[in-house]
């Protein structure tokens, strides 16, 4: 099978960017260290010898599908300052040259971006690159995840290992608990253990209410009481369910990795622009001897 890498590059640039690291401040007054420290993750040889690299950015904060819905959803996020825009916009302009596909918009997330692609490309064998938990609801067969952060994989008999729960759950489950870093607020009364043993009994949410509008006994501590938080937040429950299900039908054109001489010469001259190219310069070196 054919295969393609799938990476969520805004986390892993804001993974350098709030982390403790030294600061370059280039000839223009602008620190850089956090966009070095993002094509050095980036230059690896796994994503420029696949047959697709996919490199989705969010751009979407404040303009999202979703905050039709919910006015409050990520309202705990800051707006990008002008440093951030400067490097994301390097960062899209590097990966657009080192042929991966470069995917963005003001009304989608790059979640989004991702499931949509793993839905394209049903003849890949496909590794999602994110620590974000939500995307776990993509996995499938022919998808992994890798943490950008630590490298550890999540398959879905890991998902099913540490959580118990399988791929098709993870929306039902976070929308029960909710997630902070979201700004989405789940269920009081109903954490980790509860949600997920509900979805170990009942599959799935319309299992769960179906018991509840029944009269049953909820199979946890404190039924009575969940079975009551459960009613009285059922419209919280299913706007979440909106909030944290992936879009899989945005219109994209993906094209096969190409990298040529004109690209290592285009990023070796933004690099040196920069003021980067000195310690980004062997990686470069490392994957143009991969293609040229």
């Amino acid at each position: 099978m054919k295969h393609a890498h799938l990476i969520d590059i805004s986390a892993v640039f804001f993974r350098y960017y709030f982390a403790p690291g030294p600061s370059i401040v280039n000839d223009d007054g602008w620190e850089v260290y956090p966009l070095l420290a993002s094509l050095r993750w980036l230059l690896k040889p796994e994503f420029f010898t696949s047959d697709l690299t996919v490199a989705a950015f969010d751009e979407s904060l404040g303009t999202c599908f979703r905050h039709t819905l919910d006015e409050d959803y990520k309202a705990n996020r800051a707006m990008p300052t002008e440093d951030i825009i400067y490097q994301l916009s390097l960062l899209k302009s590097f990966c657009e040259n080192m042929g991966f596909v470069v995917l963005a918009g003001e009304e989608f997330e790059a979640d989004d971006y991702i499931a949509t692609c793993a839905v394209m490309l049903s003849d890949h064998t496909k590794v999602i690159h994110s620590r974000d938990k939500d995307l776990r609801q993509l996995l499938s067969p022919s998808i992994v995840m890798k943490d950008s952060a630590n490298d550890v994989i999540w398959s879905e008999d890991t998902l099913f290992a540490e959580t118990g729960l399988q791929a098709s759950q993870v929306v039902d489950f976070l929308s029960l608990v909710g997630d902070a870093s979201d700004n989405i607020v789940g269920v009081p009364k109903v954490g980790v253990k509860t949600a997920t043993s509900l979805l170990q009994h009942y599959q799935n949410l319309d299992g769960i209410y179906a018991a509840v509008q029944a009269g049953e006994v909820l199979p946890v501590r404190g039924a009575k009481g969940i079975a009551e938080a459960l009613t009285e937040n059922v419209s919280r429950v299913r706007l979440n369910q909106q909030l944290i299900e992936l879009r899989k039908d945005i219109p994209l054109q993906l094209q096969p990795l190409e990298f040529t001489h004109e690209s290592y010469a285009f990023l070796q001259a933004l690099s040196q622009q920069v003021g980067i190219l000195t310690p980004l310069n062997k990686a470069l070196e490392k994957i143009a001897g991969l293609h040229l």
